[in-house]
């Protein structure tokens, strides 16, 4: 037995080139061509898949870059749109603190000239309590050397001279 292992048996090499030769033109004849076709198909379908893929990275990498740009347009826009804003702010402001000193200055102006009306008119007042005291006084001085009309005349007359007596000193 351990000899029959070792040598090669003539019929059998025979069979078995027959039978792989057979095997190899029925394989040529009929299944290489649909082997190599899978294949090929195959091969064609990775190839465009790998093309697909090469597309899709192209375009995934434009659109980050557009993406970049956008991004940097809108950080750039929203920059310009708060200094806007800041300006604007500043402006109104400025508006309103002018306002506020012309309604300050005008309420100012109103109230001097109020004073000076009514210090006027209280000064018209004391000219007439003034010359009625006077006339007053002058007449119990006096008593009925000079009449009403002509009492009155003096005094108005020494009253007209009294602002101006007061101004001198």
């Amino acid at each position: 037995m351990g000899k029959e292992l070792v040598q090669p048996d003539t019929g059998l090499i025979i069979w078995t080139l027959i039978t792989f030769g057979l095997l190899a033109i029925l394989l040529a004849r009929f299944a290489w061509k649909p082997i190599l076709a899978i294949i090929e198909a195959r091969e064609k379908s990775i190839r465009e898949a790998l093309d697909e893929s090469k597309k899709a990275r192209e375009a995934a990498d434009a659109a980050l870059a557009k993406n970049k740009e956008l991004l940097a347009q809108s950080r750039a826009e929203a920059a310009r749109i708060m200094a806007e804003g800041q300006r604007e702010a500043e402006r109104i402001r400025s508006e309103l603190l002018e306002k506020a000193r012309v309604e300050a200055g005008a309420a100012l102006e109103q109230g001097r000239r109020q004073i000076e009306l009514e210090t006027r008119q209280a000064v018209a007042e004391l000219k007439g309590t003034v010359v009625e005291v006077a006339l007053a006084a002058a007449g119990k001085l006096i008593e009925s050397t000079l009449d009403e009309k002509k009492h009155r005349q003096l005094v108005e007359q020494y009253v007209e001279k009294l602002p101006t007596l007061k101004r001198t000193h």
